[in-house]
């Protein structure tokens, strides 16, 4: 309950007044003249929550009997195992491993899960972060804002230490994964994405997408739903055919096809990281995914997600559908929606309303939530 003064703090960022001061300037990845779907959605508010809570998503807190109730979370914890960690890099790596921290979590060495804790470190924290800052600083500037490369950076990695103590949760442990990826990796992709060819590859030739997800708040059990970072990526091979791939927890592949000239349908298969796992040796904790197959059917306009239907299986059958301000009209209104279900999310529904970052919704029982 003390936290609540916090999330309100958020939701209130999303009503400041706001007058767009510089329209018809180009950006790399905001494109403010888009009025619906992801493109519409985006904000400082929905990017802190999506980025923060992503690893609410995967199972990450059930291992130990622990809750996603956004209230009980062991906030103060996570933050003082982050520091602690952060403030004394080599002693932790020491007792880590350096050959260890290297061949893991630097250098792509191995491809195995339990080994790989670099993936997500090239994928998520240079590419997303520094894709996500420069996005973010373009929507501070075309808002009018002063000094908005700065304001970006604060808020990604306001969302990115957040992230990091959800994860670290109540562990006193050593844990070097904030060390890569707050003074590694993070830097790394802000230093990336300052220069213009890295921007142009990935707006121009490999185009790079911000789908990331609509969070729903369910007021009965105080859980936070459907909040998370997903990236797509577009290769194009012809005018009709482009090489997909989204990424976040779930990583599909596949094609995508263009018709009446704006609008796009794609599909593929590939992964979901459904579960994280957590490892402990010599008073050192690290995460390794447990993995399942998934399947995704995707319908955008001008690249900006109206639709996204996901399914898992075979070890949890689950389905996961998202339609996106902008598809559906009711009122005068715009509304999205969430629906879940399956073994995994039992059956959980949620609407988004443009404007806010966290929409409502209701669920049934589920028996691995606490």
């Amino acid at each position: 309950m003390k936290y609540r003064p916090f999330f309100l703090f958020l939701i209130a960022l999303n009503f400041l007044p706001l007058q767009a001061q510089n329209q018809g300037k180009k950006y790399f990845f905001y494109h403010p003249e888009i009025s619906y779907g992801s493109e519409r959605l985006l904000s400082p508010a929905l990017t802190f929550i999506n980025g923060a809570y992503d690893v609410l998503r995967n199972g990450g807190h059930e291992n130990n009997g622990e809750t996603i109730n956004i209230f009980k979370l062991d906030y103060r914890q996570g933050f003082r195992n982050i520091w602690e960690n952060v403030s004394k890099p080599a002693y932790h790596i020491s007792r880590y491993g350096w050959n260890r921290f290297l061949r893991q979590e630097i250098f792509p060495a191995s491809l195995k899960p339990n080994q790989a804790q670099w993936v997500p470190n090239y994928g998520h924290h240079i590419i997303g972060s520094g894709m996500l800052w420069v996005r973010m600083s373009e929507w501070y500037d075309f808002h009018g804002y002063p000094n908005p490369r700065l304001l970006s950076l604060m808020t990604t990695t306001a969302y990115q230490i957040m992230n990091e103590a959800l994860e670290n949760n109540h562990s006193r442990l050593t844990n070097v994964d904030p060390i890569a990826d707050l003074l590694i990796f993070n830097p790394l992709g802000f230093v990336l994405f300052s220069f213009d060819a890295v921007k142009e590859f990935f707006s121009r030739t490999v185009r790079m997408y911000d789908w990331s997800l609509q969070p729903v708040f369910n007021p009965f059990n105080q859980y936070l739903e459907n909040a998370g970072l997903q990236f797509t990526f577009k290769y194009t091979l012809n005018p009709s055919w482009d090489i997909f791939f989204y990424y976040g927890i779930y990583g599909i592949g596949g094609l995508s096809y263009t018709f009446k000239g704006n609008q796009h349908f794609s599909f593929g298969a590939g992964t979901v990281v459904n579960r994280l796992e957590e490892n402990i040796e010599h008073q050192a904790r690290f995460i390794t995914p447990s993995t399942d197959g998934a399947l995704g059917f995707f319908y955008d306009k001008n690249n900006s997600l109206l639709t996204s239907i996901l399914l898992t299986g075979p070890r949890l059958l689950n389905a996961r559908i998202n339609i996106y301000p902008g598809l559906i009209e009711f009122a005068g209104f715009n509304p999205g929606f969430y629906l879940g279900f399956g073994q995994w999310d039992g059956l959980t529904a949620g609407v988004t309303l443009l404007g806010f970052p966290i929409g409502l919704g209701a669920e049934t029982a589920k028996g691995w939530k606490k």
